[in-house]
């Protein structure tokens, strides 16, 4: 099993919906699409949404949409709140039981950034993290980084990313 993780977006629909179709940001949509792909070739693949109000919330969680966000907070308040919501917990159970991937924004790969240590999640970012797999991409192009080790981590072969 594969657990992508991504984050919340500031554009949502006026009304409660599962968390893959609240988040009308690109980011989301991409991450998403590119886990629906992975699916209908086979990858065992679970989407996860990191919210800023919620904390850690399934794909079809029904959610209502808020105006709430981690940017421009402080490194500590980013780190207090993910222990606080119980994020760094399930991000370490996700990990125990699947690969983890990490397709997040600088202020949400902060707030869990202990789990992705503890857990060695690849980080799919154009920021370099302190730990973790890296997979460099640039802001736009996460979800074609993501499609790609999606493709090479459900596809058995020797030459398949390594931890």
């Amino acid at each position: 099993m594969i657990s992508v993780v991504a984050n919340c977006t500031a554009k949502k629909l006026g009304r409660p919906a599962p968390a893959r179709e609240l988040y009308l940001g690109p980011s989301v949509a991409r991450v998403v699409k590119a886990v629906d792909e992975a699916r209908a070739w086979g990858a065992p693949v679970a989407l996860y949404i990191i919210s800023a109000k919620y904390g850690l919330l399934g794909e079809y969680d029904v959610v209502e949409p808020y105006d709430e966000t981690l940017s421009g907070r402080p490194r500590e308040e980013l780190k207090r709140w993910a222990a606080e919501r119980g994020v760094l917990e399930k991000l370490r159970k996700l990990a125990e039981a699947s690969t983890l991937v990490l397709v997040l924004s600088k202020p949400y790969y902060t707030a869990v950034e202990e789990a992705a240590c503890e857990t060695g999640a690849y980080v799919i970012a154009p920021f370099k993290p302190n730990c973790g797999v890296w997979i460099r991409s640039g802001n736009f192009d996460k979800h074609i980084a993501l499609r790609k080790l999606l493709k090479e981590l459900s596809t058995p072969n020797p030459r398949s990313p390594t931890r």
